[in-house]
């Protein structure tokens, strides 16, 4: 499962965002995170093309989230703080910022209000940026596919979790099948 968000634009400056849920080695859910910055413009079709970076290692950006970031991005969304995170791979260091900007905008009588969005930056190296904004619609969306994971998540868990105490049990009870009540005490 996955939601993606796809912000081109005529600077040629967008990224598009891939957030996917995945499983680790252990079976795990696991949020995984891909990024990619626009490769052109096209003007007349007022849209933007990506693929022609997928193969540059410069304009994309690879992350895994733990349970306690989506968490922390989750209560960051509701409060409207900024959450900020570090990963460090191989020679690669990353920061992670989700933080909160008041967007202008007009409703439809012309009034000027302020719309409550968020931004994520990923800053590879201190030189490498991938950046969207996101619309409260969007940070709607984020929070329900974050709390979706956490719900795989810890359901996953819970199973594994049964099936270990099943095993126990059963385990325990072939251990014991040998024995028999009929036998003479060893004394």
């Amino acid at each position: 499962m996955s939601i993606s968000l796809y912000k081109p634009n005529s600077k040629n400056s967008g990224c598009a965002f891939n957030f996917k849920i995945g499983v680790n080695r252990n079976k795990e859910p696991v949020v995984y995170v891909s990024a990619i910055q626009q490769y052109s413009w096209d003007e007349k079709k007022k849209s933007g093309n990506f693929s022609g970076n997928k193969d540059d290692p410069d304009k994309n950006i690879n992350l895994k989230f733990s349970e306690f970031e989506i968490g922390g991005i989750l209560s960051a969304f509701s409060c409207r703080y900024e959450y900020s995170a570090f990963h460090s791979y191989e020679e690669n260091k990353t920061s992670i910022k989700f933080t909160p900007w008041d967007k202008p905008s007009k409703d439809s009588k012309g009034t000027q209000k302020t719309i409550p969005a968020f931004g994520i930056t990923f800053t590879r190296n201190g030189n490498q940026s991938f950046r969207v904004p996101l619309e409260p619609g969007e940070v709607e969306n984020l929070k329900e596919f974050f709390r979706f994971y956490l719900k795989e998540l810890f359901s996953h868990r819970r199973r594994e979790e049964i099936k270990n105490i099943q095993k126990y049990k059963n385990e325990k009870k072939s251990n014991n099948a040998g024995s028999s009540e009929n036998e003479e005490a060893p004394f």
